[in-house]
């Protein structure tokens, strides 16, 4: 039966409202996820057209209330806590799976393989949910290939608090560990993207002419210009090529550093080169219309980064120095996570969590070397952070006992 009026709504603000919150899907990928959450209960078009405005003022509000948050958030010290559990031993996982039930059967394939892991920790998308509705979230605890003991639920318990946490749990195995908390999650980078404030904007067609995968990506065929322009164009992965069509003429797009080259088939193939945040000024070129051909300043800070988080690769994506460190805090130890990022004139920092720790190491490519050690993720915050927003790589300021190895 079809969703009424005033109820479909009501549904996909809510939906909408808690997958901003949630913080982990940029704003195409949200209403993606509203179609398919409302599929076959109301015509996907619909959904779709009233999602877009939803997601852009739910987002717009949402960005404008971190402007505000303490600069630590309940939200951070959860993750720091989840950290600390995986590091220990635990799978530590936050937001995992559907439900209780799967969590538990499906928790011990993210043991990486020849690895071992003494149990687990999760909280699933529904705790996840509640804690965005201000009910907290509750963590399921367990061990591997053994009954549970009341020892590793004190041990969870233990970790949350250390974070300055408000945890009830009343020591009993049966029983998951309930976290009081107030959700505020980040949203940086992409995750904080818009679509393009312009007067403009025009019905476009996109035909991705280089595979692109994961979250981020646009979708071929009919879009909206400031779509594209505001949520995608300036994270195009390089070596990813994008053809965008307009009344006849097109232009193919692609990304060099901090900016967006556009080739136009049509006109000789004369190519335009705008900031990688200038999009539209590509397209506006389409009709004969005439673009500005003054470079604009390039962003303050600037990485071109391949890491793996979660499972999903990206490779070669622009990202700046906040982003950067928030991938950094969501990396898991007992994981395949990894980091290599290059700053303008080529240096590079690259970290992974290793049995010992969290290796942070300085690559350099021209003597094929690499120097580095164990460390903190403050550490590597700092060295990413001056990466991107100094173009160097301060590795001897590290200190420590320093490991140089050749490839």
């Amino acid at each position: 039966m079809e969703i009424e009026e005033q109820g479909l709504g009501e549904q996909i603000r809510d939906f909408v409202r808690r997958q901003v919150a949630l913080a982990e899907l940029p704003a195409a990928a949200i209403v993606a996820e509203t179609m398919e959450y409302l599929a076959g209960e109301a015509d996907p078009a619909e959904v779709e057209a009233r999602a877009w405005p939803m997601v852009t003022e739910e987002l717009s509000a949402h960005l404008a209330a971190q402007a505000h948050w303490p600069e630590v958030t309940d939200s951070d010290r959860l993750t720091a806590a989840f950290r600390t559990l995986s590091a220990a031993g635990l799978v530590a996982r936050e937001n995992f799976s559907c439900c209780q039930t799967c969590g538990v059967a499906e928790i011990g394939d993210e043991v990486p393989r020849g690895r071992t892991a003494r149990g687990y920790a999760f909280y699933h998308r529904q705790d996840a949910e509640n804690g965005v509705d201000d009910s907290g979230v509750h963590v399921a605890y367990g061990l591997f290939g053994q009954p549970t003991t009341a020892d590793i639920g004190a041990e969870v318990a233990a970790a949350l608090r250390a974070e300055g946490l408000t945890v009830h749990w009343d020591g009993s195995t049966g029983t998951r560990i309930r976290v009081a908390l107030t959700w505020q999650r980040r949203r940086v980078g992409r995750l904080a993207a818009l679509p393009a404030t312009v007067d403009d904007d025009v019905d476009i067609d996109v035909e991705l002419l280089d595979q692109w995968t994961g979250v981020y990506d646009p979708t071929d065929g009919p879009s909206s210009a400031a779509r594209l322009a505001g949520l995608h164009l300036p994270w195009l992965p390089a070596g990813v090529r994008i053809q965008v069509a307009h009344q006849g003429a097109a232009v193919v797009v692609r990304r060099e550093g901090d900016t967006l080259v556009g080739t136009y088939p049509e006109q000789d193939g004369r190519e335009l080169t705008v900031g990688r945040y200038d999009g539209m000024d590509l397209i506006r070129r389409l009709p004969g219309g005439s673009v500005p051909a003054a470079a604009l300043p390039a962003p303050p800070d600037f990485l071109e980064a391949t890491y793996q988080y979660r499972g999903d690769v990206q490779k070669d994506v622009p990202l700046d120095a906040a982003e950067v460190r928030l991938l950094l805090r969501a990396m898991r130890p007992l994981s395949r996570d990894f980091l290599t990022a290059f700053g303008r004139s080529g240096g590079c920092v690259q970290v992974a969590w290793e049995r010992d720790g969290l290796w942070l190491e300085e690559l350099d490519m021209a003597r094929s070397t690499s120097t580095g050690r164990i460390a903190t993720v403050a550490e590597a915050e700092r060295l990413l952070t001056v990466l991107a927003t100094e173009d160097r790589v301060p590795i001897d300021d590290l200190g420590g006992d320093l490991v140089t190895k050749r490839w």
